[in-house]
């Protein structure tokens, strides 16, 4: 297995486990010597202290990541930008303090408050007053899947750790007023106390694991079809960030080595089941003899449905996300990728180990040696 993928999934439980205790959380963006750090507290778990305490170590610039449906429902407009300006940077709202329970809305005590009243659902606009000291920041849908940054990392982050969608983030600097980058960011970290989460482990978590509410993939059908006079075991996921229905056919014999897995990706054509002559019906029913015969499972996988939102990952990072899902939904911890699967960017993680590809005939002798 891989440390990559093991350390993502811990980085996250980490900072699940400090949002959910209501304190801080160092989450990185960017790559060597280049990474930045924002300071990250829960908003429904905002106090004075930390709030504070995060004011000390920043810029000050409290903001408070939330989801874009939220802001429109709390009606927190878009700040206007320039034709020109950069669509990568971050969507800023209006600025807000809390219409009760403040003083002059700037003081660490305030923006606690205001956070609070940000995270609560039972929330209504006439609860905020703008323009005010805590700067929303709308977070698409999809989040880190649609731009991976630090405010939609924090969503993420909030909504894996069951907590309410929203969260305060400020950029961390160094006593000499700049941006803290690494490996100044890391000591700091370790002096503190503090777990650091990369927008990458969160990009992974959403690809392999889910957001929290839900798995990346839930098992919707469990079957026995009749394939060229065999009975197959059929199992049918719905994948939740594509909408597409996915089916993994499971051989009638599972090998002492590592399982063989084979990936079809559905044709034009469609139903696997109707089409004739096909290359991915006559790919399926090349790795179906092979799994009657040495044990093994076919991943089927079909098109997005057509409004499925578009992702800013790679194509392949999707797809292996969902398929290391599928096999870990059903137990397996093992496999080996067949000599012709399309999808070798599968990779070992914490719950499944992947090796291969390997080619048919060493499987066929792995077979034979297996008593």
């Amino acid at each position: 297995m891989t440390a990559h993928s093991c350390g993502s999934r811990l980085a996250v439980e980490r900072a699940g486990a400090a949002l959910r205790a209501g304190t801080p959380v160092l989450v990185v963006n960017g790559t060597d010597d280049q990474a930045v750090a924002d300071v990250v507290i829960a908003a429904a778990h905002a106090t004075p202290h930390w709030t504070a305490w995060l004011v000390r170590f920043t810029s000050g610039l409290i903001c408070a990541a939330l989801p874009a449906r939220r802001a429109e429902e709390l009606d927190l407009p878009t700040m206007a930008r320039d034709y020109d300006s950069n669509v990568e940077a971050p969507t800023f709202a209006v600025a807000v303090d809390a219409a009760s329970g403040i003083g002059t809305g700037i003081s660490a005590t305030d923006r606690a408050r205001t956070a609070r009243v940000l995270a609560s659902d039972s929330s209504r606009p006439s609860d905020l007053v703008r323009p005010g000291h805590v700067l929303p920041v709308r977070v698409a849908g999809c989040r880190v899947l649609n731009r991976r940054g630090s405010a939609e990392a924090t969503v993420d982050l909030c909504d894996i750790a069951g907590l309410p969608p929203v969260g305060l983030t400020a950029a961390l600097l160094g006593e000499d007023g700049e941006l803290l980058r690494d490996p100044a960011v890391s000591v700091f970290a370790q002096n503190h106390r503090i777990p650091v989460v990369h927008v990458d482990n969160v990009v992974h978590h959403r690809l392999f694991h889910g957001d929290g509410r839900r798995k990346r993939v839930t098992l919707v059908q469990n079957r026995l079809d009749q394939l060229a006079g065999r009975a197959l075991r059929a199992v049918d996921f719905e994948d939740h960030l594509t909408g597409a229905r996915h089916t993994v056919f499971i051989g009638t014999s599972v090998p002492d080595f590592d399982l063989p897995v084979h990936v079809i990706t559905e044709c034009v054509h469609g139903d696997l089941l109707l089409a004739s002559g096909c290359e991915c019906r006559v790919e399926f029913e090349r790795c179906h003899e092979r799994i009657a015969a040495h044990g093994g499972v076919i991943v089927y996988l079909r098109p997005p449905i057509i409004s499925a939102p578009r992702f800013s990952v790679p194509q392949p990072e999707l797809v292996a996300g969902c398929i290391t899902a599928m096999l870990i939904e059903l137990g397996f911890t093992t496999v080996t990728l067949a000599d012709y699967a399309q999808h070798a960017q599968l990779k070992s993680g914490c719950e499944l180990v992947v090796s291969g590809p390997v080619a048919t005939s060493e499987l066929r002798r792995l077979s034979a040696a297996t008593p």
